[in-house]
């Protein structure tokens, strides 16, 4: 990822939070915004998710 410039989650936030999903009982953990955000998108239109990956693809490259 060094060459990713986009957010990026602290890396022992995806253990915590994977081990808090076990201990929940939960049979999936989403662990970051950014896959929760394509997950719930998945769901919609198609066209909504493709504006929104722009807008924030295009925010991204401005930093």
């Amino acid at each position: 990822m060094a060459g990713y410039d986009g957010p990026k989650i602290d890396p022992r936030e995806v253990p915590r939070r994977s081990l808090d999903g076990l201990a929940a009982g939960a049979i999936e953990v989403v662990v970051d915004d950014w896959t929760a955000m394509v997950k719930t998108a998945l769901a919609g239109d198609p066209a909504q998710f493709y504006a929104q990956i722009t807008e924030l693809l295009a925010a991204a490259g401005s930093r």
